[in-house]
Order: structure tokens, then C-alpha cells, then sequence
């Protein structure tokens, strides 16, 4: 698992929580919450950063608020840091016969699975009545003790028992505990920032991810830098190593979002081939580009890309808007993945929205 580095990082996380907390998205899901709230101080400081990102692609997937699921990652095996049996280690079963890091009972998984009994990695179901056994990681298999799998799995049985209209039937679907049903609740309200704004919720996944890795890497153009390779890559693995330069990191960011956006500044100012090469404003239902140091009419809009010039080599930079003045990126003038005030820093000459 991913851990941040440095008490110094954790201040600076700090930072951008309060500036994240504008990524939050404003549809409703009844009783939990935001769908696309932004992850609060308590939960960028207690949940490790690969389940964060996981708990907001599930909640993406099934249109549920993402906290409510972090909630139940706490409660049941602490983010799979719990040492208890049936969260450590793998393939063990705690009294009750729940096992994995989102504690399912084996007949939850697999329609029957013998009490007691771990149920073997397969197939993910396609029914309810089947279980819950679900494919979060793309690999083709469901396993109770993947925690993509099983974070998904936790959402997708949530969906099935009422939410997002109806959190509190539906945790005590999963936990049939009043107390266990609170707690869940108000871990995933310490869990939210509340804070609305206009961002989408894959807006909210690009950024989770930059901010997420703020700290992780110091600069380095060319190899060895990770610079990824397909989406499904992207979103199942860290970057290899410890550096980044500034369109790997976007790219990385963005392809959270299921966005493929270009290897270099070169390709992402053409937004991966969609848009001509030249220093001209223009459109596309897909994509929308300007030119100059001013921002688009009515501000720059969370995970927007802002260029300070593209051109190969060491020639072009690029940077993702966080919102309240802030961008996020990998520079070499920030040693690495860092989050800095636009104002003071070096004159944009263009941006890139996607739509």
C-alpha cells in the first residue's frame, strides 16, 4: 500500500484537502451523502492512498457515495491493516466465518459456499442470488481477498439493498447492527469534505489520484519514468519507481478518469490526436482548448489542463488545476509532485478542457 512520506507532505496534504474539498460533485444519494465529495483531512491522514482511489471507483461505478464504502473498509479490517483472523492473514476466517478485507461471509460471495469456508477465486456472478462475487480489478476473477474485488463487491451489495435512496436499509443489510450502522455513517461523514462545487465525479478521481501522490516522486525527464501504458494498466498499478515528470503525471491523473490524454505536452495540447497542432483556440464536443495566459470565461474548472508551453522535450509543461488558485503537478522547480498557487508562477500560454 501506498503511504505518504514526510511529515512535511502530510502538512502539505493538509493544504490541499481544504483546496479538494471543491472537487466535490453536487448529486445527492440520499442519507450518505455526495456521490463525488472530496475526501476530508481524517481521510486523506487514515485511509492508504490505493484504497482511497478504490473506494472512489466503486462509488463511481455504482453511483454510491464512496464514503459510505470507505466506512465499511474502517470498521470491518481498518483499511486491511487490521490483524484480526478473516482480515489477516490471507485466507483466514474470523468466528463468524467473514473473510477479506470487507468481511464477506463465504455464502455471500458464492451462493453456497459452505459455512466456515473461504471461497476459492472464480468467476465474478452475474445474479444476486448467484452472490456478490465481483471482478473490481479487470483481471477476470473475483477474489474475497483482492481488495478491488471486494471493495466492489461491498458497493455492488450495497446497491442491491437500497442505496444510494436508502444507506441506513442497506448497511443493515450488510450488518444487521444499529451500532455497526452508525458507526459506518459517521466515519463516512468524517470521511467527506461537504464542500460542492461544479466537478464531476471523474473530475474527483483524476485529482484524488494527483493529490494522492503528492510527495511520492521527485523529478526526472525521461527514463526511468513510468509514463504507463494502456487505461486498464493505468488504473490497475502504481507508476513504476519513485520519479515523474509533468505530462506522466497528468496522464497517470487523467487516465483515473478513464481518460487517455497523451504521452507528452506535445500530444496532450492536440488532446491525444483530437485536436489540430497550432496555436489556435478551438472546440469539439469531446474537448475544448484556449490560448493565452487568461483562463476560460467563467475560471479554470477542476482537473482542466493548464500549458506553459508544449513543445518536446524539456520545452513544454502542464499542470492540473485543483481549484482555489491552486494546481497540482510534477516539476522540476517543485522537486517532484507538488501542489502550488498559480499566481506567482510562470504566465500560462494555453489550457484544455475535457468535456
Amino acid at each position: 500500500m501506498i503511504r505518504f512520506l514526510g511529515v512535511s507532505v502530510a502538512a502539505l496534504l493538509l493544504l490541499v484537502v481544504a483546496v479538494v474539498g471543491g472537487v466535490a460533485g453536487a448529486a445527492g444519494t440520499g442519507a450518505g451523502g455526495l456521490a463525488g465529495s472530496a475526501p476530508s483531512e481524517v481521510a486523506i491522514g487514515d485511509i492508504p492512498a490505493d484504497s482511497l482511489v478504490l473506494y472512489q471507483q466503486a462509488g463511481e461505478r455504482y453511483r454510491l457515495d464512496w464514503a459510505v464504502i470507505a466506512g465499511i473498509g474502517k470498521l470491518e479490517c481498518d483499511h486491511g491493516r487490521n490483524q484480526a483472523p478473516g482480515c489477516h492473514p490471507p485466507g483466514s476466517i474470523n468466528h463468524a466465518g467473514a473473510t477479506g478485507p470487507m468481511q464477506f461471509l463465504g455464502s455471500t460471495w458464492y451462493a453456497g459456499t459452505a459455512a466456515l469456508t473461504v471461497p476459492s477465486p472464480g468467476p465474478p456472478t452475474t445474479t444476486s442470488a448467484a452472490g456478490y462475487a465481483t471482478d473490481g480489478d479487470g483481471d477476470g476473477l473475483a477474489d474475497v481477498w483482492n481488495a478491488a474485488d471486494a471493495i466492489f463487491a461491498a458497493a455492488r451489495l450495497l446497491q442491491a439493498n437500497g442505496a444510494p435512496g436508502d444507506y441506513r436499509r442497506a448497511l443493515t443489510a450488510y450488518n444487521p447492527s444499529d451500532s455497526y450502522v452508525n458507526a459506518v455513517l459517521a466515519k463516512a461523514a468524517a470521511y467527506r469534505r461537504q464542500l460542492g462545487s461544479d466537478a464531476t465525479g471523474k473530475s474527483a478521481l483524476a485529482l484524488a489520484w494527483a493529490v494522492a501522490h503528492v510527495g511520492r516522486y521527485s523529478y526526472n525527464l525521461g527514463p526511468p519514468t513510468d509514463r504507463g501504458g494502456s487505461l486498464l494498466e493505468m488504473q490497475r498499478r502504481e507508476p513504476a519507481g519513485t520519479t515523474c515528470d509533468c505530462s506522466m503525471y497528468v496522464r497517470w491523473s487523467m487516465a483515473q478518469a478513464g481518460l487517455d490524454v497523451g504521452l507528452t505536452t506535445v500530444t496532450q495540447w492536440t488532446a491525444n490526436g483530437r485536436l489540430p497542432d497550432t496555436e489556435t483556440a478551438v472546440a469539439t464536443q469531446v474537448v475544448e482548448r484556449g490560448i493565452g495566459s487568461e483562463p476560460p470565461p467563467g475560471g479554470y474548472r477542476p482537473a482542466d489542463l493548464i500549458f506553459f508551453g508544449h513543445g518536446a522535450g524539456g520545452s513544454g509543461h502542464v499542470a492540473l488545476w485543483l481549484g482555489d488558485g491552486q494546481i497540482v503537478q510534477c516539476s522540476a522547480s517543485g522537486n517532484g509532485s507538488n501542489i502550488r498557487p498559480l499566481a506567482g508562477y510562470v504566465a500560462p500560454t494555453g489550457w484544455l478542457r475535457w468535456r
